[in-house]
């Protein structure tokens, strides 16, 4: 089961499914209303925050195709897995999530 996690141009969290849920810890009422930051670990808050704000801002992705990242559970562990993403643009050509 592959998880997604779908974050409007905030960087809200819009979108959890149960593999999100069985990966993270957080069920979807916790995570929908969050920041991503949910679950990314403390010292990569500042890294992923500018390099979302970039990606937004331009829509050009920084990461590969798919890349390895560390997460972190609700209970605190950290949690490798791999991610994938795709922008969701709007009428304008302009990155909406």
């Amino acid at each position: 089961m592959t998880a997604i996690v779908k974050v409007d141009r905030n960087g809200i969290i819009t979108c959890w499914n149960a593999a999100a849920e069985q990966l993270f810890g957080f069920t979807e009422l916790e995570a929908i209303g969050n920041p991503l930051e949910l679950i990314i670990p403390q010292p990569s808050h500042a890294c992923h925050r500018q390099g979302f704000a970039s990606y937004i801002e331009s829509g050009v992705k920084t990461l590969p195709d798919t890349v390895t990242a560390v997460g972190r559970h609700k209970d605190g562990q950290l949690v490798k897995f791999q991610i994938s993403t795709t922008a969701v643009v709007d009428a304008e050509g302009m990155v909406a999530g």
